[in-house]
């Protein structure tokens, strides 16, 4: 048996709520489909950088060496020339470090709330909002949920119904509970759809598989 570590340079709080341990459950998926041999995938631990600023999150990592195996970084992809912009820096300063770890983009096409509302079943399980509230908000969006413009507000507004309030506060301890309920929850089939989360998914099997994992 193996264990993984992996470390998630995230954006804001909310994405270390719902984003580290739903890599951490993606993560356990593809080890089991993808590799030969049993890992163990530790919890994916947070680093708070500025994702502006490449030489901060190098700092923050050569500050835990020795912690991890795999850098994971993520970045919304709104707006797309400034997000690729940013990786791309990400990514060269990171080559330039010599960092012996691999470092994978986590990049949702607009904002991470676009995964947070794959699943509406999860969804359904976590907040339990009126049905018709439900069926109308999600009938708002059209085509995929990378699609959507302001996946925030879709979220923001499910929330709101579920509460019986107009504009919940985003950083309270429902919110928190909300957000790690339904990295639980959300079937992993159903991300790997999207295709940002289909390219995360062979960047990592890629990065892992340097790393040696494909036969244990």
């Amino acid at each position: 048996m193996r264990a993984l570590s992996c470390i998630l340079v995230r954006e804001g709080i909310s994405d270390e709520w719902f984003l580290a341990p739903l890599l951490r459950r993606a993560i356990e998926q593809l080890c089991a489909e993808e590799f030969d041999g049993i890992v163990e995938v530790l919890p994916v631990l947070c680093l708070n950088a500025d994702t502006q600023r490449p030489s901060t999150a190098v700092e923050a990592a050569a500050g835990v060496r020795g912690t991890f195996d795999v850098l994971l970084l993520h970045r919304d992809g709104a707006p797309r020339p400034k997000s690729e912009d940013v990786i791309q820096r990400m990514l060269e300063t990171w080559r330039r470090s010599s960092a012996p770890e691999p470092l994978v983009a986590v990049v949702p096409v607009r904002e991470a709330e676009a995964w947070a509302l794959a699943d509406p079943d999860a969804l359904s399980r976590v907040l339990a909002p009126p049905s018709r509230v439900m069926t109308e908000i999600m009938a708002s969006g059209r085509g995929s949920v990378e699609e959507l413009q302001d996946p925030k507000d879709v979220l923001a507004r499910l929330i709101a119904a579920a509460l019986g309030t107009y504009k919940p506060n985003q950083h309270t301890d429902f919110h928190q509970d909300f957000f790690d309920r339904l990295a639980e929850q959300i079937e992993i089939a159903r991300l790997r759809k999207l295709p940002a989360f289909a390219r995360w998914w062979t960047d990592m099997t890629n990065a892992l598989e340097k790393l040696g994992f494909r036969y244990g």
